[in-house]
């Protein structure tokens, strides 16, 4: 079991505290950032405190930079993903008339 860290304890620990903050904000997500964009992945990849990074962006709706070794672009993805799985699972719960079996 791992212990869930608040906020600022997480970002205390982040493998991110000693590099050049705009290396996780790149201008675009493609062409000349893709450099800067797979820096920030490598650094992220290391990171102790990656899980509570992403998870922080995704539950703040996080649009811009690189969280957790993830675009805005991945974690639009994963959003849509999330919210296909959720309407899908609530399809499958609902029951329609006349299919059951007196």
């Amino acid at each position: 079991m791992t212990a869930t860290l608040y906020a600022g304890e997480w970002q205390a620990a982040g493998a991110c505290l000693s590099a050049d903050p705009e290396i996780f904000f790149p201008v675009s997500g493609t062409g000349a950032s893709a450099p800067q964009i797979e820096q920030a992945r490598q650094i992220c990849g290391g990171c102790p405190v990656r899980r509570e990074c992403l998870d922080w962006a995704m539950s703040s709706g996080e649009m811009h930079g690189i969280w957790g070794g993830s675009t805005p672009e991945d974690r639009t993805r994963a959003r849509r993903a999330e919210a296909a799985r959720r309407r899908h699972a609530r399809r499958s719960l609902q029951v329609t008339p006349g299919i059951l079996a007196s």
